[in-house]
C-alpha cells in the first residue's frame, strides 16, 4: 500500500462532528464546536470527557462549557459532566438549569457525594433550606469526611 492509499484509509476512520448548544446557553452568541474524533472508540469519548474536565479545572470555563454541551448533546450520560456543568450554571446564576443538571448527575450515580453537596448549595440559593439540609446530609452520609459538606451544613 502506497502512502497516499494509507492516508485515505486513515481519513476514512475519522469523522467530523458539528454540535449545537443545549437548551440553556450560558452566553448568547457561542460558536459551534467541531471535534474530530474516532467515533467507534470509547477511548475517544473518555478523552473528550477528560479534556472538558481539564479545561474546567484550569479555569478555562468557556472551553469547558463548549465541551460539556457537546458531550450532553451527544447523549453521553456521564454523571461527572452533569455535575460539573451544574456548577458552572450555578456560578452564572442559572439556578433552575443547575438544579436540573445536578439532579441528572445524581440520577446517573446516586452515590456521588459531590453532586448531593452541590445540590444542597443550589437548593440553599433557592431558599429551600430543609431540602438543602437533606441533600447536604446525604453527601455526608456517602462521604463522612467531606469537609465542604460539613462546612455547608454549618
Amino acid at each position: 500500500m502506497d502512502s497516499s492509499s494509507q492516508e485515505r484509509e486513515e481519513k476514512k476512520k475519522v469523522t467530523e462532528v458539528k454540535t449545537f448548544l443545549v437548551p440553556f446557553p450560558l452566553i448568547e452568541n457561542q460558536e459551534n464546536i467541531i471535534i474530530t474524533t474516532n467515533t467507534s472508540s470509547n477511548l475517544s469519548k473518555e478523552k473528550i470527557i477528560n479534556q472538558a474536565i481539564n479545561f474546567h479545572l484550569k479555569g478555562n470555563i468557556s472551553e469547558a462549557v463548549k465541551l460539556y454541551q457537546y458531550i450532553i448533546n451527544k447523549g453521553f450520560n456521564d454523571y461527572r459532566i452533569f455535575s460539573n456543568y451544574g456548577l458552572i450554571l450555578r456560578d452564572f446564576g442559572k439556578l433552575k438549569e443547575a438544579e436540573l443538571s445536578t439532579r441528572k448527575a445524581i440520577a446517573l450515580n446516586p452515590d456521588f457525594a459531590d453532586a448531593h453537596s452541590h445540590l444542597g448549595n443550589i437548593l440553599r440559593d433557592f431558599g429551600k433550606l430543609k431540602e438543602a439540609e437533606l441533600s447536604t446530609r446525604k453527601a455526608i452520609e456517602l462521604h463522612p469526611d467531606f469537609a465542604d459538606a460539613h462546612s455547608n451544613l454549618g
